[in-house]
């Protein structure tokens, strides 16, 4: 384990003390009310076989402690500053990585996510008041002469209405520049005509911008590159400036309707989009934003009457395709095949420390050993899967829970970047884990399907395909999976060792959307919706 010192005393990074990670560097909890932020070196497992890599980390490590000492002091309070450093050894000049007080929230990643909102609901005028204070935290580091650069809802936690930035090492002031950035939020004005990677130094503007993405896609659950436009390239529609609000776009289903938002703030974003509107030009529509919740729907808006009862009201009746025959149910009726695994005793399986535990008769009974506070698991009928990551090391295990055995001898992938999501699959006989990650700029989904023994059937990283946007609904069925999306219930499966969609159902389009969640039921799929269920059977 590495050891580093602070204010003469040694610590010892143990992997139970790692909050999270990302590309750049591990966080671990001091226990005293500061977290380190440790850089990780060009020889972390993560940087192996990257030489160009290797030699930009030496470069950025070699910079990083002169330019922390010249952070200005004159910070808005939502900035998670420095406030110490660590050193390599007791007498060593070497910094490694510095101190900062340790806060709490959640991303606003997740404030954007569909599924994540519908089970975490957030009252409007908090969620405005948010964004209003990610806005004025912006505000005073430009007034600071700082710009954050790498501006994306990754860096920012939410508390209740509080926000915390974080990662004040990548911003760029005094003469220090900002060389990474996130693709999703990256402003095209500042990128190569032909590649969405900056060509430019981002700047003030390219702040706004950002903020402009993050907002829309936290009120909207879609981005502004989000939808599907057959005319154009996904990785081209930001350099052509073709967003989700412009014509020959199909919105997504499961994203929030447009006409939330008052035809004011839709305006101004699609300025900000389409027509290269720069600039604090957000602030006063969205101090004037007035979200309430429908009485009839639940849903909040900023309209007369609902936009979202509007639309259901102007739906025509469902039509039967060929076979395909539905009936509305109850949400109690449908039985989920995987759960997440927590830390509630009473659970037929839960974590205890470093410890997977299983309820007996005869009382708590050990089923293996895992990594304290770095562990998620899952658990199906008959079996289940779950994995830790410390270091640049991900363990993978599958455990039966009927005879207490966990074994942790999955071949896992090299994992590299900061866990954004993770989630499993589980059928009967094999698992299809889900682990997302942001890395340079990028998200991607890495899926690992094992049968009950451990046995790797399949391992991709997938980033574009488009029904990785339901993987969170999906259920198995034999050596299928079934997952929830905009275009229909799309069957998965493993085709020469790589994971493929072999089929959609299209006459399902209008029933399902990929913020669903399907369960098997007899002979056919049940469906949790938004605001019901229902039972699909071909007959």
């Amino acid at each position: 384990m590495t050891s580093v010192y602070i204010d003469g005393e040694r610590f010892t990074l143990a992997p139970a003390a790692l909050l999270g990670q990302g590309g750049e560097a591990e966080v671990y909890d001091l226990g005293d009310g500061r977290v380190l932020k440790w850089w990780k070196p060009a020889d972390h497992p993560d940087f192996d076989g990257l030489p160009a890599v290797q030699d930009a980390v030496k470069r950025r490590l070699a910079e990083q402690p002169e330019k922390l000492r010249a952070l200005p002091g004159n910070l808005p309070p939502a900035v998670v500053a420095p406030c110490g450093f660590a050193l390599a050894g007791k007498r060593s000049k070497d910094v490694v990585g510095y101190l900062m007080p340790k806060v709490g929230g959640t991303p606003l990643h997740s404030y954007g996510e569909p599924r994540w909102r519908r089970d975490h609901p957030i009252a409007g005028d908090d969620l405005v008041a948010v964004l209003l204070a990610i806005r004025d935290s912006i505000a005073a580091l430009h007034r600071a002469g700082v710009v954050v650069g790498d501006c994306n809802d990754l860096n920012i936690l939410v508390d209740g209405r509080r926000v915390h930035l974080i990662d004040v090492d990548s911003y760029q002031y005094a003469g220090f520049t900002c060389s990474v950035f996130s693709e999703r939020f990256v402003d095209p004005r500042v990128c190569s005509p032909t590649a969405l990677v900056p060509i430019r130094p981002h700047d003030e503007d390219s702040d706004w911008f950002a903020f402009a993405a993050m907002a829309f896609r936290t009120l909207l659950g879609v981005g502004p590159w989000g939808g599907v436009a057959k005319s154009c390239a996904a990785h081209l529609r930001a350099l052509k400036r073709l967003s989700v609000l412009a014509d020959g776009v199909v919105y997504p289903r499961a994203a929030r309707p447009i006409a939330t938002l008052p035809d004011e703030l839709v305006a101004l974003f699609r300025e900000i989009f389409e027509r290269d509107l720069r600039g604090d030009v957000l602030g006063d529509a969205l101090a004037r934003l007035r979200l309430r919740r429908c009485t009839t729907c639940g849903d909040e808006h900023a309209r007369v009457r609902c936009p979202t009862c509007q639309a259901l009201a102007q739906l025509p009746p469902a039509v039967v395709h060929g076979r395909l025959r539905y009936q509305h149910i109850s949400p109690a009726e449908v039985a989920l095949a995987t759960i997440g695994v927590g830390r509630a005793s009473d659970a037929q399986v839960y974590l205890d420390g470093g410890a997977l535990m299983r309820r007996t008769p005869l009382g708590p009974e050990r089923i293996g050993s895992v990594l304290a506070g770095q562990t998620r698991a899952w658990l199906g009928t008959h079996f289940g899967i779950g994995f830790y990551r410390a270091g640049g090391y991900a363990v993978g295990f599958t455990f039966r829970p009927d005879r207490g055995v966990l074994d942790d001898r999955i071949a896992m992938p090299k994992l590299r970047g900061q866990l954004v999501a993770s989630h499993a699959t589980i059928g009967d006989d094999r698992a299809w884990l889900w682990l997302t990650c942001a890395d340079a700029g990028r998200i991607t989904t890495t899926c690992i399907v094992v049968d009950a023994h451990g046995t790797v059937l399949a391992t991709e990283t997938l980033a574009d395909n488009a029904w990785l946007a339901g993987i969170g609904g999906a259920c198995a069925a034999g050596s299928f999976l079934f997952v929830p999306t905009d275009d229909g219930v799309t069957r998965v499966e493993i085709v020469q060792n790589a994971i493929t969609a072999t089929r959609v159902f299209a006459e399902t389009a209008s029933l399902v959307g990929s913020a669903d969640r399907l369960a098997l039921c007899s002979g056919g799929l049940d469906v949790i919706r938004r605001r019901d269920a229902i039972r699909m059977q071909l007959t």
